[in-house]
């Protein structure tokens, strides 16, 4: 999965992917609820790394991840999948200059 940090005006950074971490179960479920907010053209700001394959989806949803620390070019090194946020909305994480 690929991941963005929001920033202002609605686009998204490209932060890096994510591919361990899911449960069967949790997979399936996050598949089905990305599928409802599908759309034709990506989310993301600037370049992303593997688009090839990517199937875009609205950016409404938060995720937590845990990794090692971040790249020198930005991207989160390890990133293993935790769980979505349900508790958090995606405008509470754009942060003052973040752009």
């Amino acid at each position: 999965m690929l991941l963005g940090h929001p920033r202002p005006g609605g686009q998204l950074r490209y932060i890096g992917h994510v591919g361990t971490g899911f449960t069967d179960t949790a997979r399936d479920r996050l598949r089905d609820l990305l599928a409802g907010g599908e759309r034709a053209a990506s989310p993301f700001g600037g370049p992303v790394l593997d688009e090839s394959r990517a199937r875009w989806c609205a950016p409404c949803h938060v995720g937590e991840v845990r990794f090692c620390s971040w790249t020198d070019d930005g991207h989160l090194r390890h990133p293993s999948w935790r769980g979505l946020r349900p508790d958090r909305d995606p405008a509470e994480l754009i942060s003052p200059g973040s752009g």
